[in-house]
């Protein structure tokens, strides 16, 4: 008996770790991909490029530096209620008089605190929840400018509920969430297909980590996380079409610093992205998948032709998840 239950761990261990691997890879190639997609140099020319990744690996040090003193536990709700708020009040102050710029701004703000409540689960310590609230901070000008309309901010804080109860249902091992967060997914859908491959890549990240002999109840909630948004947008584009207000695009200009900065702060997000997917080929970062495969399968979508394509800012709250809690932990060194 002894014999078979020891059998039976190092088998369980085989697979977690298998499945480690290939996240690591896959999340390198995306990386790279995802950072070659920043390059601006017109002539390209190898030296400037490298300059830039520098940099970048320097604001990523630098934001790390702020965490070598012992940091108290409660700092990462601070950080989780503090950033959505001040997004909350100040879209309050510059679009009290327009209710759709008003509503954009709290769906802006739902959906970052549903990032921080995400890098939260997958941080035990308050650092990586501290570093993806700077990384979004920073990352504001970007997102308020971007050419995005209400719908469009509702569905990326639906996407993002939809992969911070997919991150929960692999820590509690519970399909139950899975089943919100393919509501969540669904409802997102009916603006833009971008939210069906957002969860079908959540998705296989959640059932890639259920218990085996479990794996079976997690396999139809994960299907209905990318079929549920495709009968949403299937039925808003043939029977039930948005109001036009709601596709409304927003009329913010971008300011000189999201000009000037935006693809450096996203060639940042990329590179913590990185750090993270190598630290996957070494220790175990389990509940993380579902986060990496959202953003992949949001990333195949941009491949798809002749569809409404979201801005370029669509992944930003995931990226600085992924970016804030992959700084922390390659600084740190072991542990959850």
């Amino acid at each position: 008996m002894a014999k078979k239950a020891s059998t039976k761990k190092s088998a369980a261990r085989a697979s977690t770790a298998s499945v480690s691997v290939v996240a690591g890879v896959a999340g390198i190639v995306l990386a790279a991909w995802f950072i070659y997609g920043t390059v601006t140099i017109d002539p390209f020319r190898w030296g400037r490029f490298v300059e830039e990744l520098i940099v970048a690996v320097c604001v990523l040090l630098a934001l790390r530096l702020l965490c070598i003193v012992r940091l108290p536990d409660w700092l990462s709700i601070v950080c989780a209620v503090l950033l959505p708020a001040g997004i909350a009040l100040y879209g309050l102050f510059v679009a009290k008089n327009d209710a759709l710029a008003l509503g954009r701004w709290i769906c802006l703000a739902v959906g970052s605190a549903f990032a921080l409540l995400t890098a939260r689960e997958l941080d035990a310590k308050p650092d990586g929840t501290l570093l993806a609230a700077l990384l979004l901070a920073a990352c504001l000008p970007g997102l308020i400018a971007s050419e995005t309309s209400f719908s469009d901010e509702l569905m990326r804080a639906l996407v993002m509920a939809g992969v911070f109860l997919s991150v929960l249902a692999v820590r509690q091992t519970s399909n139950s969430l899975l089943y919100l967060a393919a509501l969540g997914f669904a409802l997102g859908g009916a603006v833009n297909l971008f939210a069906a491959f957002a969860g079908a890549g959540a998705g296989i990240g959640a059932v890639l980590l259920a218990p085996k002999r479990k794996r079976g109840a997690w396999i139809l909630p994960a299907v209905l996380m990318a079929a549920l948004p495709v009968a949403a947008w299937l039925a808003t584009k043939l029977a039930f079409p948005l109001p036009e207000s709601l596709i409304t695009l927003n009329a913010y200009a971008p300011s000189a610093f999201a000009q000037t900065l935006g693809a450096h702060l996203l060639r940042a997000l990329d590179l913590g992205m990185l750090l993270l997917s190598i630290r996957w080929l070494f220790h175990r970062e389990d509940a993380a998948l579902p986060v990496l495969f959202a953003v992949a399968g949001a990333a195949l979508f941009y491949f798809i032709p002749a569809v409404n394509h979201p801005d370029i800012w669509m992944q930003a709250l995931p990226l600085s998840v992924l970016a804030g809690v992959g700084a922390a932990k390659v600084a740190r060194g072991n542990g959850r």
